[in-house]
């Protein structure tokens, strides 16, 4: 196997930057809605949606009607019955195995959907032993920092949970991948930004048994495997099995009925509660339309946008008909850049200047998403080999900096040379000997291009960016050629607007009161994200508070 974090001879190693469009299909959920004790909706045309606009009934809204009981051949029971075998559901599960619960985990798919690479969280003992170990004002600070980046739209009791938890958490899986085979490491990337700082760096899980990036499997493929591998071996993780309707007693939710692949249907019972697991709802046009804020049907290329969940919001659907209710709306999305842009010149399709570069990768899509088209490309001309690595001092982190480089290596020229020619080839990277020639390959106005490149050299020879406030040690000039356009992909993976939770992550109906018997962890659950997801301040934090928040739950079961 090549080293970690380089390139193979074969070609570009399998990365953020193009992983996600050869991730191995899969969803913990399904496309069928789930019954449940609905709500009541109101046929009102001006009543208020989730996203908080007025708006009439949307049929995601409206339950089914409930399965008739002749055609449900068993029933099985279990203290805790999980709908969703992805990395919250089999975390959730081997957490509460260990507690002494029996464990039945629904999934839909022969396999489970696993996308990402590292794992988020503060003072894993592996951050301690590099001598990374945050202080209680920095925990305080970050805290801070989290809550005034999303708004205000977040819970900061969610918030402290996670971060008091979530050393332990990765301590928990760490042992648990040792074991299996991995070996847990440190990625280099942080930024420094003093807009958009990382606290921590995230844990990756190279070398482990299924770790092989030529066929896009990563150390999150090895860490769910190992987990669900424990459920099955003290309890029933159960594939090809579609939940379909939630029961509820009262107000208690019960049970969930599901769909076998012959076409049969079981009930399964849970004395101590249910937990939606489901994913995200990415893939459901409705929902997508009604709760988010982007017209992404009018970003018609898709080498500006393109949408890989393939989640279809189960999980959501089941706990609104249930009685829970959503975050504040329009719902955050998680959206990351597929090419690395750094800090370098970024202009829209009228070759102008939009906004200053030093950002965090999720700032940088959203802001080219509100250009015309949603077309954006980065300017840099040959002086890259240098200034690329000299920018990491004073800033970098995720889509700034080599996927997979591990704390202490070197930032690798022959790598970056490697990925400008894939890309090259893939159509993304434009180059050119002059600017006219580059205006031309990109269909860029050659006035407007050259008017905002001599603006930009002007500035940065000054150290002085009037027009963004962009610091100094990142204003470079374009001057020396072959001057480059990278076209900056946004790829929308998977939303992280859910169902409000409590810190116990027991869903919450419209009143705020916990609903029995049902609990929602992943990306169904709200709580950490308001306006978008962010990678700062704690990068790798989307899989870090799934096995965070599924090894407490698992642990909070076990105490009721």
């Amino acid at each position: 196997m090549e080293k970690h974090g380089y390139i193979p001879s074969g070609g570009p190693q399998l990365n953020r930057r193009n992983f996600l469009h050869m991730a191995v299909a899969g969803l913990a959920g399904g496309t069928a809605l789930l019954a449940g004790c609905a709500p009541k909706q109101s046929s009102d045309p001006d009543a208020l949606s989730a996203t908080g606009e007025a708006g009439t009934e949307s049929s995601w809204r409206t339950a089914p009607e409930p399965i008739d009981e002749s055609l449900i051949t068993d029933t099985v029971e279990a203290d805790v019955v999980i709908i969703g075998g992805g990395i919250s559901g089999v975390s959730t599960g081997a957490a509460a195995i260990e507690n002494g619960l029996s464990v039945i985990v629904l999934e839909q798919n022969e396999e489970p959907r696993m996308m990402g690479f590292d794992f988020g969280g503060i003072n894993s003992t592996l951050a301690k032993e590099a001598g990374l170990e945050l202080s209680d004002e920095e925990i305080y600070q970050m805290v801070r920092d989290w809550t005034h980046m999303s708004a205000n739209r977040v819970r900061p009791d969610i918030i402290l949970n996670f971060v008091r938890e979530s050393g332990p958490a990765l301590d928990w899986v760490v042992e648990k991948a040792v074991n299996w085979g991995c070996r847990p490491v440190l990625a280099a990337m942080k930024s420094e930004s003093d807009t958009y700082y990382n606290y921590i760096r995230p844990i990756e899980f190279p070398d482990g048994p299924l770790y092989d990036p030529s066929k896009g499997q990563f150390g999150g493929n090895d860490i769910i495997t190992c987990l669900r591998k424990e459920v099955e071996a003290s309890g029933q993780y159960l594939t090809n099995t579609k939940a379909e309707q939630l029961e509820k007693e009262g107000e208690s939710v019960t049970g969930v009925i599901a769909s076998k692949g012959d076409g049969s249907y079981v009930r399964y019972k849970a004395s101590k509660g249910v937990v939606l697991a489901t994913g995200d709802f990415g893939a459901n046009e409705e929902m997508m339309e009604e709760l988010t804020e982007f017209d992404f049907a009018s970003y018609s290329n898709p080498l500006d946008y393109s949408n890989v969940s393939l989640g279809t919001g189960l999980g959501h659907r089941m706990g609104l008909w249930a009685g829970g209710v959503f975050q504040m709306g329009p719902q955050p999305l998680m959206l990351l850049p597929m090419t690395y842009p750094y800090f370098y010149l970024h202009v829209n399709n009228l070759a102008k200047r939009y906004c200053n570069e030093d950002c965090d990768s999720v700032n940088m899509c959203i802001n080219q998403l509100q250009q015309p088209n949603g077309t954006s490309w980065s300017i840099f001309d040959a002086k890259w080999r240098t200034e690329i690595p000299a920018s990491l001092e004073v800033s970098g982190g995720m889509s700034w900096d080599q996927d997979f480089r591990e704390l202490g290596t070197p930032w690798s020229v022959e790598n970056e040379e490697a990925w400008l020619q894939y890309e090259l080839e893939s159509g993304s990277l434009v180059m050119a000997d002059t600017l006219e020639e580059l205006a031309e390959k990109t269909e860029l106005p050659l006035e407007s291009l050259k008017e905002t490149i001599a603006r930009y050299n002007e500035l940065a020879e000054a150290g002085n960016d009037l027009d963004f406030g962009k610091r100094r040690e990142l204003m470079t000039t374009i001057a020396e050629p072959p001057f480059y356009a990278l076209r900056m992909l946004s790829e929308m993976c998977v939303t992280v607007g859910g169902l409000n939770v409590d810190v116990n992550h027991q869903i919450l109906d419209e009143n705020a009161n916990p609903i029995p018997g049902l609990y929602g962890v992943g990306n169904v659950a709200a709580g950490l994200f308001g306006v978008d997801y962010i990678e700062a301040p704690v990068p790798g934090v989307s899989l870090g508070r799934c096995v965070t928040f599924g090894k407490n739950l698992g642990e909070h079961l076990a105490t009721l």
